[in-house]
């Protein structure tokens, strides 16, 4: 999300945001097919049980059953709009509620979206209701609320900023459009709002969810209702007050991420055993000379390209679909750019367009991320001062910071427009200063679980430690290989929040130091057969160095072109030609391969299948020459420490060998 990030916020796209263990900001899976691509995911997590077929009373306030889902009970709470000098003008509050499942009730737990600007209830609900608290909801109801101008909630359209229209001059006219309504969406506002909802739906004392933006949500209701808290869950939080505007932990955090993603890999490491000092080589390279050409997209479209320093920073590693295939790829791909074969480096380039803009509405609103960023973000200039005067505070502020932030130069980060967020758009115009609370605020007495992902660039755990310092009764968990809401990634973050919810304690937390989740790093992108690492052969009769090479090189293609197609929501291409369908199936998923290809010289066709925790496929490949060999592929992938194997006969007898499958 290109203008939230312009204006420095933490954003999940949900059309393109996945992680191993569910989506990101999860979906409908009957709605975002997609989203059941990865192992672990939709498609390997346990099917709605009949407990949540409700039939327990519903909550106060009217609610009747909603017409997209009757499962869920739906109503508007109003609210004032000013809620400083009331006018009678009021904001119609969107609340879906999924009762609780059993026969006594505990409560509620309240939802938010982060962004901001993303609907809770145009999807991401489902990821909460039926995935990560299904214990939980059989004793609490679970209360999903738009906040004021998103989805349902008299959302804000700024029709120029929506559809990706000139960053400032559609900031300006945003501003222009809202008038004095402008500064009437912020957080405290929004908080309280929530204590409106839990009025009217009758609960005397709530527990709280929040991720990325929305835990902000989260922490400043506990700081402004505190008595009518029982507990509070943060993932990846947001936290704003007291950070630097420049936002220079994401880039900070970027070749650590980059380094374990290869330095955990058994061919990125083997090709790369300093994958931090190749992570530097890549800023720098691009810092000097950017690598300009047609790049074709995971979905197969063509685009012109060029990938410089700023693309590396505020996209490739910052929005890289949260699959790491730009930050696991960065440092093969550069180095193969370095020998003249720019193809990988030129996928990632058009993998990551400069406009991914939500078309729906109801799903994200751009207005929201503006108006509420303006209000309440830091920012290096007094945002009631006069034109002048803020521009001359940003301009010393930038000529105070570092010249890099890490290995990324100030100029590449905090670079003018979409691909980069300084000046803020906020400076076209004043705005209220309306902080969501005062720094060196603490919560005393409110049980609070904080968690982190390790590779997450968006809200790195250095961001979201913060929290801890407000909700001083806290106790923070980074989630080993889990990247941005790491309750998403892999069992461990849902099993710490339930038993948190129901115990309200941490209890063991072994289960993080576990890798959330695997995500293949190719060691390198050999543009031919011979410059490939041959596979470890297990048994069998001798097989040629060339024979192992072409079991290397069926298995990366087969694995590129299956983890590039998470990336999108239906049918991709392989790196250099070839097409890969992906098929939902009743007990799995599948991918057929058609002449998919790796390297130049060798094709692969055939189907690799998901079901439940086994994969296979059978392939026929075709090398140098012409020459045709039948293999199956079986065993563990993207799981790591794990190989996968690779079968075919040698010289008229059958030969394993061994791919690492991380």
């Amino acid at each position: 999300m290109m203008l939230a990030r312009a204006l420095g916020l933490t954003v999940l796209v949900l059309a393109i945001v996945a992680t191993p263990a569910a989506a990101a900001q999860p979906g409908d899976p009957s709605r975002e097919p997609w989203l059941g691509k990865r192992p672990g995911g939709w498609a390997g997590a346990p099917a709605p049980t009949a407990a949540l077929r409700r039939s327990a009373p519903a909550p106060a306030a009217g609610l009747t059953p909603c017409e997209e889902d009757p499962r869920f009970l739906c109503g508007t709470v109003p609210v004032p709009l000013d809620r400083r000098r009331p006018d009678g003008r009021m904001v119609n509050i969107h609340v879906e509620v999924l009762p609780h499942g059993g026969p006594t009730s505990a409560g509620a737990v309240f939802v938010t979206c982060g962004g901001p600007g993303c609907s809770i209830t145009s999807g991401p609900k489902y990821g909460f209701s039926d995935f990560l608290l299904p214990d939980v909801a059989q004793t609490r109801d679970l209360v999903f609320v738009d906040q004021r101008g998103v989805g349902l909630s008299d959302v804000i359209d700024c029709p120029e900023l929506q559809a990706g229209g000139p960053l400032y001059s559609s900031a300006t006219a945003c501003f222009d459009q809202l008038g004095d309504d402008r500064n009437l969406y912020s957080t405290t506002d929004v908080a309280d709002d929530l204590e409106d909802v839990r009025r009217a739906l009758g609960y005397s004392r709530i527990d709280l969810f929040g991720g990325s933006y929305a835990g902000v949500d989260m922490m400043t209701y506990a700081v402004r209702h505190t008595k009518r808290v029982r507990s509070v869950v943060l993932s990846s939080p947001a936290v704003v007050v007291g950070t630097d505007p420049f936002y220079r932990y994401a880039p900070e955090a970027m070749t650590g991420i980059a380094a374990r993603l290869c330095g955990r890999s058994p061919a990125c490491r083997a090709a790369h055993p300093d994958p931090a000092r190749d992570f530097a080589q890549v800023a720098r390279d691009l810092r000097r000379r950017p690598v300009s050409g047609i790049g074709v997209s995971s979905e197969g479209e063509s685009r012109d390209v060029t990938v410089t320093e700023n693309l590396l920073a505020t996209l490739i590693m910052y929005f890289n679909g949260a699959h790491f295939t730009g930050p696991g790829e960065i440092i093969p791909a550069m180095a193969a750019a370095r020998r003249g074969d720019s193809v990988a480096l030129l996928r990632l380039g058009a993998d990551n367009p400069p406009e991914p803009f939500p078309e729906d509405l109801r799903d994200f609103s751009m207005g929201h991320n503006l108006v509420r960023y303006c209000v309440e973000g830091e920012l290096p200039f007094d945002r009631t001062a006069s034109p002048a005067v803020r521009a001359l505070q940003q301009a010393r502020a930038y000529a105070r910071e570092p010249a890099f932030y890490g290995d990324i130069s100030k100029a590449a980060w905090a670079h003018p427009g979409w691909l980069g967020f300084q000046p803020s758009p906020c400076i076209t115009r004043r705005w209220d200063d309306r902080p969501m609370y005062r720094e060196g605020t603490r919560v005393k007495g409110v049980p609070t679980l904080v968690l982190g992902g390790e590779y997450d660039a968006v809200v790195p755990e250095s961001v979201s430690q913060l929290a801890t310092r407000v909700m001083t009764d806290s106790r923070y968990v980074g989630i080993s290989a889990a990247g941005h809401d790491p309750q998403f990634w892999g069992p461990c973050g849902g099993e710490l929040v339930q038993r948190f919810y129901l115990s309200g304690r941490v209890g063991d937390t072994s289960c993080a130091r576990e890798r959330a989740g695997g995500w293949w790093v190719p060691g390198v992108f050999a543009k031919w057969l011979d410059d490939l690492p041959p596979a470890v052969q297990r048994d069998g009769p001798r097989a040629s160095a060339r024979q192992r090479r072409l079991a290397t090189a069926a298995a990366w293609t087969v694995m590129d072109s299956v983890q590039h197609n998470f990336f999108v929501p239906g049918d991709s291409v392989a790196l250099r030609g070839g097409t890969v369908h992906f098929e939902q199936l009743e007990d799995g998923v599948a991918w057929d391969l058609g002449g998919a290809r790796f390297t130049e010289d060798v094709t692969v066709d055939g189907r690799w299948n998901q079901i439940g925790e086994g994969w296979d496929g059978d392939f026929t490949v075709t090398g140098p020459g012409g020459s045709t060999t039948t293999m199956h592929f079986g065993g563990p992938f993207l799981t790591d420490g794990e190989h996968m194997t690779v079968s075919f006969d040698v010289g008229g007898e059958p030969a394993t060998f061994a791919v690492p499958a991380y």
